[in-house]
């Protein structure tokens, strides 16, 4: 399969609609001064949407005054400046459930008042990943801020949720390998795309984008062949299926096919020697799981 992209998707991928009407959303918001929040997995572009809008607003990101609270930093000297600031002030707040309850506080006290003024010096950016909302959900000082802004928040989906985009990133990942590496790989086999779809990527299109600069790379010529990757390649790769109550015999016994199948690399002979079954007996629960695929 080929891997060229379209100048349409060099700069920004969304193809599928609800994507559309985010980044349209997204763009519209950044032609105001309303705050933006933006919320999602690890790896799903939080960063990347930032930067096009600082870049909407004609900001450069060298004149972003940076909350992380993850590092400690004089946040009430901070905060006293961008009072005091006659300029227009851009902040991006990050891993705000790290800041103290009393940073928090000075925090909501300030917005409060700033977001009365009629016209606002402040555009104001909240970066927040998935795993801090049960904090901001819960009764607390977290939440109270969050209360406050959670109306102007965008919700970024997963990869999983836009696998049909799939190849425009396999794509646009691929050109950047080459450029970087200085190889000249135009494309990649069916069989890529298969594991692809099928694996659990935990940090999303970063995770994807590692794997393609992997990918490349390691390889030469013109193309990605699945048979010249070496099996131990995917023995960290594999789809992560976590054992928790509630779920069957059988969803288990296909992921761990599945898994197999990857490893060997579409392999049924090898992949049933490794699961301790005939070949026919594989054979048939590829034909019940919808497996085929993978062989």
């Amino acid at each position: 399969m080929s891997s060229k992209r379209s100048k349409q998707t060099s700069e920004w991928i969304s193809s599928g609609s609800d994507i559309q009407k985010i980044r349209n959303q997204w763009i519209e918001t950044s032609n105001s001064n309303l705050p933006m929040l933006i919320i999602g997995e690890k790896g799903v572009g939080k960063s990347f949407w930032i930067q096009r809008s600082l870049e909407q607003r004609n900001i450069s990101s060298s004149n972003v005054v940076s909350f992380d609270f993850s590092y400690p930093f004089a946040f009430a000297e901070s905060l006293e400046k961008i009072k005091s600031s006659r300029q227009m002030v851009t902040i991006l707040m990050d891993r705000i459930t790290k800041a103290k309850p009393e940073e928090v506080l000075l925090l909501q006290q300030w917005w409060k008042s700033e977001k009365y003024e009629e016209k606002s010096k402040v555009y104001l950016y909240w970066e927040i990943h998935s795993e801090e909302l049960e904090i901001l959900t819960q009764k607390n000082v977290y939440s109270d801020f969050y209360d406050q802004l959670k109306s102007f928040r965008f919700e970024l989906p997963n990869l999983k949720k836009r696998i049909s985009e799939l190849p425009l990133f396999v794509s646009q990942f691929l050109e950047e390998a080459n450029t970087e590496l200085g190889k000249k790989i135009s494309g990649m086999e069916e069989e890529f795309f298969v594991f692809f779809k099928n694996k659990t990527f935990t940090t999303n299109f970063s995770e994807l984008r590692d794997m393609i600069f992997a990918l490349v790379g390691f390889s030469s010529g013109k193309q990605l062949h699945w048979k010249q990757i070496p099996s131990h390649f995917f023995e960290n790769q594999l789809t992560e299926f976590e054992v928790k109550p509630g779920i069957s015999l059988e969803s288990y016994e296909k992921e761990i096919i599945k898994a197999n199948l990857i490893y060997t690399k579409g392999n049924r002979e090898k992949a049933a020697k490794l699961l301790g079954i005939s070949e026919r007996n594989l054979y048939r629960k590829l034909h019940e799981y919808h497996l085929e695929d993978l062989s």
